[in-house]
């Protein structure tokens, strides 16, 4: 007789490795944080980058604009052979100018803007071929012979600052310039010395044009950062500039 054993199955519990659906969740939106921090780190770098680059322009301009109006206000009155010449004659009268005339020997001319318009100047020097000295749009005389150059510095109605030279078509500068302001240093007492300083109109009304020793102008520029908490519509820049051969 046969005997059946039956050994008993033993049944093994599998164990599942793996993470639940809270998990994945949690894990979700700590990625979501950090990514949102990321991307606040890289638009205020990128904020202050194009910041930094715009500042860098507007100082790029200022500078351009106040050296080209400084070397043609210095050269105001210029004329290459003052040992067989004399101003009233390098320089002689000049009438019908748009922005004002000039008597023998003046050498810059200015008109006040009407309303809060901007000012207007103009300079004017005479050169000899190849001495490097240039004209408001950066051309020197290379004609063979003396030239006379009539500089006039405007601002237009696109805040443009722009320089005409001879009377002809304007040529923008500088981008930017809201307002263009002169103020002119004037010897009212022939002293020798600035005692005070006039505007244009001022200058005009006394006919002290030719007792005017210096400039002193300023630029308003649009601010590019305007938008931003305490920060002013526009920002200027003053600077002094005394004419040539005048004390």
């Amino acid at each position: 007789m046969s005997v059946l054993l039956r050994i008993p199955r033993r049944r093994y519990r599998c164990m599942q490795a793996g993470v639940s659906l809270v998990e994945v969740l949690v894990a979700m939106v700590i990625a979501l944080f950090m990514l949102a921090a990321l991307m606040t780190v890289f638009l205020n770098l990128r904020g202050t980058v194009r910041d930094q680059e715009r500042l860098a322009a507007l100082q790029d301009s200022e500078r351009l604009v106040m050296t080209m109006l400084a070397n043609t206000v210095q050269s105001a009155g210029y004329f290459p052979d003052p040992l067989n010449q004399v101003a009233a004659d390098a320089l002689p009268a000049l009438a019908g100018n748009a922005f004002g005339d000039f008597v023998a020997g003046q050498a810059i001319v200015g008109q006040s803007g009407a309303d809060g318009a901007s000012d207007t100047l103009t300079a004017r020097f005479v050169t000899a071929s190849g001495d490097g000295i240039m004209n408001c749009q950066g051309a020197a005389n290379t004609s063979g012979a003396s030239a006379a150059y009539l500089n006039t510095f405007a601002v237009n109605a696109a805040n443009e600052l722009t320089c005409a030279v001879n009377g002809g078509a304007p040529v923008p500068l500088a981008g930017g310039i809201t307002a263009l302001r002169v103020r002119y240093g004037t010897d009212t007492g022939n002293g020798g010395n600035v005692d005070t300083y006039l505007s244009a109109s001022a200058v005009t009304a006394g006919a002290l044009w030719s007792q005017v020793r210096s400039a002193r102008v300023t630029l308003t520029f649009a601010n590019p950062f305007a938008g931003q908490p305490g920060q002013p519509a526009t920002l200027g820049w003053t600077q002094t500039i005394s004419l040539m051969n005048r004390p």
